[in-house]
């Protein structure tokens, strides 16, 4: 079910809830891939740390270190969920569009976009860099 705008409920349950008990947060000992702290002009940082398959096409983990917001905090939770099994090809191609489907919204507030893609742009860069 879609809600109209993230500004009719800035912090709904599924946002509280990923934010409240975030997942596969910490360092990931064995990862074949660790970016660099990344920090968007809020002041929300965060680092991630990705485990590949043998041949490096699929996604087998994702952990991360940070602090932020509610919204930049659930967003990393959730990536860290759906990213597991993925193609790298397909998460390359993942956009603000998909963060929100995990979110059940159509749309977000301008201003708190970068808190929403810090994560997954900081996965994306790490993945191109690689």
């Amino acid at each position: 079910k879609y809600r109209k705008n993230l500004m009719d409920d800035l912090y709904h349950e599924e946002l509280l809830e990923a934010a409240r008990d975030p997942h596969n947060k910490g360092a990931l000992p064995d990862a074949d891939l660790s970016s660099p702290p990344e920090v968007n002009s809020c002041g929300d940082s965060c680092r991630v740390f990705l485990k590949l398959s043998d041949d490096k096409k699929i996604i087998s983990a994702l952990t991360w270190q940070g602090t932020g917001c509610v919204i930049s905090t659930a967003s990393l939770s959730l990536l860290s969920d759906h990213i597991q099994g993925k193609r790298v090809a397909e998460v390359q191609a993942w956009d603000e569009n998909t963060l929100l489907s995990w979110l059940g919204l159509e749309t977000f507030a301008t201003a708190r976009k970068k808190c929403l893609l810090l994560g997954l742009n900081t996965v994306q860069k790490l993945l191109s860099e690689s």
